[in-house]
């Protein structure tokens, strides 16, 4: 069994200084690193990294091994439902993704719909009082029924960044048995197997229809729906809940993260990380919480977002979003759970 990750894919470009820059001067990155990116992309890493840990643990692969990401089985590899584009940067995310055991299943458009067939770029930098990022963002058309034959029968659990509409939608509905076509609640009513979260980074005006088909809403502080300029969690959970989702967790950055689970509701502390690297460290909260959703976590919310928390703080303490997969820590995480 594995998860369906659905959404964007970047090729990320970070660079590191020692100072805060000047804008008038070039200046010289004291480290670099180039990797595909994009929230469902990076969770879907994190996702791939944490079974190849548990396979090292249960002896069926060595530390080298794990640290490649590749997966034994192909079956236990996340499966990424995006558009890649096309051309050389494509390519490169392709082999990227492959070396760290992600199979894509590439939804882009034929080159007749779309003007342009380049992946999104992100070029980001990092500084000790942040980080600067220019993006081009989303740009690729994606046509999920084109691939709709690659898609698993069955998956564990599935993740939507919300970046784009149409894989969210299939992935969302992946799975939902045939409901009565003249009920046009059937669909909204009827119940896959597993899961399916959606991962809020920020609100987006297309997430409204997609909402019904969420079961558990992970979201930021910078997720602020409609009418709401700067709602608090109560609020948020209160929105999510008018749509049927009754277990919302918020993260805050470095301070406690929020949840509303089936009633009950509270707070739990996350770890501080002296001088972290925080670029994805929420994509890899994403991708922890669905490995450990995927394996029983949610009938103790707290435990799960603590498992979550602490993969995180292990990807903020190096540089960049792939360093940090060889670290044992990450072991020792999956031993705990």
């Amino acid at each position: 069994m594995t998860a369906l990750f659905a959404g964007l894919t970047t090729l990320d470009v970070l660079h590191r200084l020692d100072h805060v820059p000047d804008p008038f001067l070039k200046v010289t990155s004291t480290d670099f690193t180039m990797a595909a990116g994009g929230p469902a992309t990076n969770a879907a890493v994190t996702y791939a990294a944490l079974c190849a840990a548990s396979r090292v643990l249960s002896g069926s692969e060595d530390e080298a091994g794990a640290a490649s990401g590749a997966p034994a089985d192909s079956e236990e590899a996340p499966i990424l439902l995006t558009a890649l584009g096309e051309g050389p940067v494509a390519a490169f995310l392709a082999a990227d993704l492959a070396a760290v055991g992600v199979r894509v299943v590439d939804a882009t458009a034929p080159a007749s719909s779309r003007a342009s067939c380049e992946p999104a770029v992100s070029s980001i930098i990092e500084h000790p009082n942040g980080r600067m990022v220019a993006s081009t963002n989303a740009r690729l058309d994606a046509a999920a029924e084109r691939v709709a034959a690659e898609l698993p029968e069955r998956v564990g659990a599935v993740l939507i960044d919300g970046h784009n509409p149409a894989l969210a939608h299939a992935a969302l509905t992946l799975g939902v048995p045939e409901v009565d076509g003249e009920d046009p609640f059937a669909l909204l009513e009827a119940r896959p197997p597993h899961p399916r979260i959606l991962d809020g980074g920020s609100w987006k005006d297309w997430l409204t229809p997609l909402l019904g088909f969420v079961d558990i809403a992970v979201v930021s502080e910078d997720f602020a729906p409609p009418l709401m300029a700067r709602p608090d969690g109560p609020q948020v959970a209160e929105f999510l809940r008018g749509f049927g989702i009754t277990r919302t967790v918020r993260t805050r950055g470095d301070r406690s993260v929020q949840y509303w689970w089936d009633g009950t509701s509270g707070e739990v502390p996350v770890e501080a990380v002296p001088d972290a690297s925080t670029l994805g460290a929420g994509d890899a909260f994403h991708g922890a919480f669905t490995w450990a959703i995927e394996r029983g976590g949610d009938a103790d919310p707290e435990r799960l977002i603590r498992f979550a928390s602490s993969v995180a703080a292990v990807s903020v303490s190096s540089f960049g979003t792939r360093q940090w997969l060889a670290s044992p820590a990450l072991a020792e995480l999956v031993r705990g759970w």
